[in-house]
């Protein structure tokens, strides 16, 4: 059995330049986002942690401290629109660990699977989930195909950042999810999903054919500041009540 072992530098994280406090939580409260008392310190720590890491594994190519803010945590956040999260959310392709652990971190009452295919990253993110005692998350390491989508049952909600184009990530989600539940697909500029052959979905740029029983919710779009770049969130809805039964 392969170990998730991952050769990490030791000591902290000095020699590199931390993220500043200040300077989160301005950009949370330019953002009128509130969040519990403690998170801004977890959040700066697990960003601080996945630098230090860096350093040994490929974890991100995003490493100033500004844009970590901003491109990483801040970029996470934005899904706190989209609240509450109630019942168990899957984290597809977590990576770093963005965005499920500050949403782990901001929506405390929420469970977050952490899904992720690379050992070394799943090492890192059970890591993070000790040091910070996060105990509405879990690590889970797999790989999620199209032949066995259920393997991991299925969620109230699925979140993505960035791993597939949207309509590929709808096709490989959308059955991972509970009647009632949604998938959010988390995009960056320049992912627009193809149009749809359909007269109507085709007036809509971006909106897709999607799988059997789901439809397009709403959507989202967020400018970041420092003109950082334009994100979009997409709510995918699978039909049926929450609460129903598999």
């Amino acid at each position: 059995m392969r170990k998730d072992k991952a050769d990490v530098p030791r000591g902290t994280s000095r020699g590199m330049e931390s993220l500043p406090g200040g300077f989160l939580s301005g950009l949370l409260a330019g953002a009128d986002l509130s969040l519990p008392g403690e998170a801004v310190e977890q959040l700066l720590r697990h960003a601080d942690e996945m630098l230090r890491w860096n350093r040994a594994i490929r974890l991100t190519a995003i490493t100033d401290p500004e844009d970590v803010a901003v491109k990483h945590i801040l970029d996470s956040l934005l899904i706190l629109a989209f609240a509450p999260f109630p019942g168990k959310t899957l984290d597809f392709g977590s990576g770093a660990g963005y965005p499920g652990i500050p949403l782990a971190v901001a929506a405390p009452e929420a469970h977050v699977v952490l899904l992720e295919s690379s050992g070394k990253k799943c090492a890192f993110l059970s890591h993070v989930r000790s040091m910070l005692g996060l105990r509405n998350v879990e690590v889970v390491r797999g790989r999620l195909t199209g032949r066995d989508p259920h393997f991991l049952g299925r969620y109230e909600q699925v979140v993505t950042r960035a791993t597939l184009p949207p309509r590929e990530a709808a096709d490989l989600l959308v059955p991972c999810l509970k009647p009632g539940g949604r998938l959010l697909l988390m995009t960056g500029p320049g992912e627009e999903a193809h149009p749809a052959a359909d007269g109507d979905l085709a007036a809509q740029p971006g909106v897709f054919p999607l799988p059997h029983a789901a439809v397009h919710g709403r959507r989202r779009r967020f400018t970041l500041p420092l003109g950082k770049g334009v994100r979009e969130i997409r709510e995918i809805l699978a039909a049926g009540q929450r609460g129903s039964a598999e």
